[in-house]
């Protein structure tokens, strides 16, 4: 039986339902409010967002991710994620995104992946994404942040290529402090240039030179593409773009090339060039002509790049004139110098020294074949032959040292004088427990004196020998090293001693500088064996561990007879 209801029970329950509908609507309106406040925030967030379901629908995105991707209005709404990825890249971004589906957790932007987006409009870009899992409604969503990462990648880029264009500086700065040729120096400049990223892709280029005509171009370094034809070897200074931008000292960057230009190709392969030229105060030394495959754009970097390789090699240039015209001054004074002087030394050791030297030493020996051994008298004469023979070691020494460069060149066989030089050496050696190590390797035949090479090397071997009063190892080896294209003879002898401190470094070569303690050194070893490499083209290089020993290396250059 149904329950009657009074009048007042009924406007008790009618009051109940007015205050349940009132607070209904106190809750859609916070709800609403909350939802427009949760919205502002969206749309306001900086990033592009976007709320995905488990089947990679899109079903929520704000205004930045449409702005982003190019979708106006709801048209992302509904929309499969892939969409939004290279389609190179789908079949493995579907399975990234089952697999975080799988195993949901945050990831911060800042990751080491290679992750493209792709616009509406089919432009790719490089982005950096952060996702965050979200359960709503007991469904999971997946919260992605998406970031244009466009300007930081150019960012990067322009970084790394600004350090190798540093790095690629201070390397020609190097190069121009080595031993070498100008035109070695050149060729390894113009390899330097063209490993510069956005100059080497695909790039070819050439350094010219201004010799004795200064109208004409004369080519040193060259890198030409393959099927490319062979560069000018010579250019006036009107007959191409590039001639003209040496003959006025400036700068140039052209987009195509035409015959003004040393580099013509086909048309299917158009090309760029820069042509800058090597000058300093107005005065031209040279030009550097970079040329550049189909698509490439000149930048204020590159510019400053190749202006500041030119301007390297024009000081560079200027400096090996200032000090061939220094060194060729230098040697004219010391050899007027050493002509004056030679005779008077000449005449002074001969007639002074030589002479009661010779004298002294054959009256020694007499005496020395006439007083029985283990006596006194025999003890003074062996020293007396002993000293005698260190005065003759060191008057040849002393008029070596004054000999001018080798004056009758001849092919010679480095190992065989090596092999003379240690034959010398092996008695004495033995005595003061010194083992001699050969290593020797196929040498390139040279040119030049072959008694001057013999005394350099005998120089090293005796330099050795007393780096190690307590006996040690001897190392002399020979074999063929490639510098610059150029397979040059090398000649090594290195010792155990105790090596040479870094401060002594830079003097043992010096005429009567030395770091023994023995009187029975002058310190002309080492310059007399420094002297005969230098004149016969080649160069001496010293390598010293104190506590470890010291190795002198010598290099010369391949005959030419």
């Amino acid at each position: 039986m149904e329950e009657r209801l009074t009048r007042e029970q009924l406007l008790q329950k009618l009051e109940k339902m007015r205050r349940q509908l009132r607070l209904l609507e106190q809750c859609r309106q916070e709800m609403q409010a909350i939802q427009a406040k949760y919205d502002k925030l969206l749309e306001s967030a900086p990033d592009a967002m976007l709320f995905v379901d488990q089947k990679a629908r899109i079903v929520l995105a704000n205004a930045q991710a449409e702005k982003l991707f190019g979708y106006p209005g709801e048209e992302l709404v509904g929309k499969d994620l892939h969409l939004l990825v290279p389609e190179k890249y789908r079949l493995k971004h579907k399975s990234n995104v089952a697999d975080y589906f799988s195993h949901p957790r945050a990831r911060n932007m800042g990751t080491e992946l290679n992750i493209y987006g792709l616009k509406r409009d089919g432009t790719e870009f490089p982005a950096d994404i952060s996702l965050s899992p979200l359960k709503a409604d007991g469904e999971l969503l997946v919260i992605a942040s998406i970031r244009d990462i466009t300007d930081r990648k150019q960012a990067e880029l322009r970084i790394e290529r600004n350090f190798r264009i540093q790095e690629a500086i201070s390397s020609v700065l190097k190069i121009s402090l080595e031993p070498i040729s100008l035109d070695e120096q050149l060729n390894r400049v113009l390899d330097l240039i063209l490993t510069i990223p956005g100059l080497s892709s695909p790039a070819q280029g050439s350094i010219y030179t201004i010799e004795n005509d200064p109208e004409e171009l004369v080519l040193k370094a060259s890198r030409t593409l393959p099927d490319r034809p062979p560069l000018c070897d010579r250019i006036s200074s009107g007959q191409y773009l590039c001639g003209n931008d040496a003959a006025t000292c400036r700068a140039a960057f052209t987009e195509c090339l035409d015959g003004k230009h040393p580099f013509p190709g086909p048309a299917e392969f158009p090309q760029g060039c820069y042509c800058l030229p090597i000058a300093t105060a107005g005065h031209r030394l040279g030009l550097i002509n970079i040329s550049f495959g189909e698509g490439h754009e000149n930048t204020v970097e590159e510019e400053r790049f190749l202006a500041a390789v030119a301007d390297t090699l024009a000081a560079v240039m200027m400096r090996q004139q200032a000090e061939g015209e220094r060194n060729q001054l230098k040697e004219e004074l010391a050899e007027a110098e050493k002509t004056a002087a030679l005779g008077r030394i000449t005449a002074s050791v001969a007639d002074k020294i030589r002479n009661p030297l010779t004298a002294i030493g054959g009256f020694a020996r007499r005496l020395d074949k006439q007083i029985p051994e283990g006596s006194k008298e025999k003890e003074y004469t062996k020293f007396i032959l002993a000293e005698v023979s260190r005065l003759e070691n060191i008057l040849r020494t002393v008029l070596s040292l004054s000999r001018v460069t080798a004056s009758r060149p001849e092919k010679c066989d480095l190992k065989e004088i090596v092999q003379e030089a240690i034959g010398i050496f092996e008695e004495p050696c033995k005595e003061r427990s010194i083992a001699i190590k050969r290593s020797f390797g196929e040498v390139p035949v040279i040119e030049g004196e072959r008694e001057l090479l013999l005394a350099a090397i005998e120089n090293l071997i005796v330099n050795a020998m007393d780096a190690m009063p307590h006996g040690g190892l001897l190392t002399i080896a020979t074999g063929t090293e490639m510098i610059d294209g150029v397979a040059r003879a090398v000649v090594t002898v290195s010792d155990t001693g105790e090596g040479i401190k870094e401060e002594d470094l830079n003097r043992i070569f010096e005429p009567f500088y030395t770091t023994k303690v023995s009187a029975k050194r002058i310190g002309l070893g080492l310059s007399i064996a420094k002297r005969v490499v230098e004149d016969h083209k080649g160069w001496i290089r010293v390598e010293s561990t104190v506590g470890a020993g010291t190795g002198f290396i010598l290099y010369f250059p391949p005959a030419t007879l």
